[in-house]
């Protein structure tokens, strides 16, 4: 089954009285539990592509259809609703309330959706678990600015996944971070993967993205090649890099 499809999906922006075509009659598929990853050169479109596809950006022209419903046919109240419940978020920079602790911030999407006081307690222990898997109980009560970057990027993870996302969209997840926290972060992602969460995922880092089990590569706001590379296990990691390596550079990375 499609966790997502793309149908002929454009967006433009007007800049100064000019049409900016971001997003050209875009065509995708992404299977349920699937983990893709969308590469391409610099104002390519890739985030457009995931904030329109997520619908955090609204399309100009095409269908968009999640597990089979049609988002472009939905109010903003009801997508926002679906972002809410169905859908977990996770971007370079790692936006949390500064007034919050690490633990607040991670239930906090639970608590919006729902208005059930009752359902708190199961949601406090969903937290636990996830904090607990991820490895960061130890600063569950801490400020964000008490914690590392690595710490800060899994918390944001067990938040995206607090209400049992169907599907995780991250933007740069490890953009602001370094070599040892980045590869934390995407070891976590990749678990979350093989458990059943379906990912997307826009990167510049090739290291990264060979975790993915295909890469869609995007130029001037088409969809020009994929790259399939199956399931990432360990041992296979760097032959996948070095394989993509090779990829993108047939491209004119």
């Amino acid at each position: 089954m499609n966790a997502l499809q793309a149908i002929n999906l454009c967006k433009t922006y007007i800049v100064n009285k000019r049409q900016n075509h971001v997003l050209r009659n875009i065509n995708l598929e992404i299977k349920e539990n699937e983990m893709v990853g969308v590469m391409g050169p610099s104002g390519s479109g890739k985030t457009t592509l995931l904030y329109t596809i997520s619908g955090m950006d609204t399309a100009t022209a095409g269908k968009i259809e999640f597990f089979g419903e049609e988002m472009t046919g939905l109010s903003a109240n009801q997508v926002s609703d679906l972002r809410l419940k169905q859908m977990g978020f996770v971007f370079q920079q790692m936006y949390m309330l500064k007034n919050l602790s690490i633990y607040d911030n991670i239930v906090l999407p639970a608590y919006q959706a729902t208005s059930k006081k009752e359902q708190r307690k199961e949601i406090n222990e969903r937290a636990k678990v996830l904090m607990a898997k991820l490895g960061i109980s130890e600063v569950a009560e801490n400020d964000i600015s008490e914690v590392s970057g690595g710490q800060l990027q899994r918390a944001c993870i067990a938040r995206s996944m607090i209400n049992n996302p169907k599907i995780i969209f991250a933007d740069e997840p490890t953009g602001a971070l370094n070599k040892q926290n980045s590869k934390e972060v995407m070891k976590e992602l990749n678990k979350l993967n093989e458990e059943g969460t379906t990912i997307m995922m826009v990167t510049h880092d090739v290291k990264v993205a060979s975790r993915c089990e295909r890469i869609c590569y995007i130029e001037d706001g088409n969809i020009r090649e994929e790259m399939h590379l199956g399931k990432y296990t360990e041992d296979t990691a760097r032959k996948r890099e070095q394989e993509l390596s090779n990829w993108l550079m047939g491209l004119g990375w």
